[in-house]
């Protein structure tokens, strides 16, 4: 993937346009990732429990049998329920497209750029600048008293006192 296609995606209207519905396209990515991980644990069990023995090893098999099978089956049945809740509200997504229907072209630029010139026309018009109430005569300090600057302090270590 370039960076221009991640531009792209990023300004397009399909990631930040809250009308269109993609989840129904990624349950079918969701249930893959569940295959996958119903694997990874399948193939992990069979080795971890073979680890303390054949005995362990054949009752570890049958939990990859009995909870793999129950995993499966859950999963399948959360991703079609998944499905179906979309398509049974799919005709209330149809009404708000037509309600807002998409205008062509937008992109997050375009919609804050929109945004800035609609507040830009909101703030009222100053037709002279105020000018600050007349300020009191500035009296300056008395210039301050000659002061001798203190000698400098010297660093290290202290001299030793001469013995005599």
């Amino acid at each position: 993937m370039r960076f221009d296609d991640i531009r792209k995606l990023a300004t397009g209207n399909i990631l930040f346009d809250l009308r269109r519905i993609i989840s129904p396209r990624l349950v079918t990515i969701a249930y893959l990732l569940g295959l996958a991980a119903i694997a990874l644990w399948a193939v992990n069990h069979f080795f971890f429990s073979f680890r303390f023995g054949f005995g362990n090893g054949l009752w570890g098999l049958l939990e990859i049998a009995v909870f793999g099978l129950l995993a499966l089956i859950i999963l399948r049945i959360v991703c079609e329920g998944v499905i179906v809740y979309f398509k049974a509200h799919e005709s209330e997504a149809a009404q708000i497209e037509v309600i807002a229907p998409l205008r062509p072209g937008t992109t997050l630029i375009d919609d804050v750029r929109d945004a800035i010139e609609e507040l830009a026309d909101r703030e009222p018009e100053l037709d002279e600048p105020e000018t600050p109430p007349a300020a009191a005569a500035v009296v300056p300090d008395p210039a301050p008293e000659a002061v001798a600057p203190a000698p400098p302090k010297k660093r290290g270590r202290p001299a030793k006192p001469k013995a005599e």
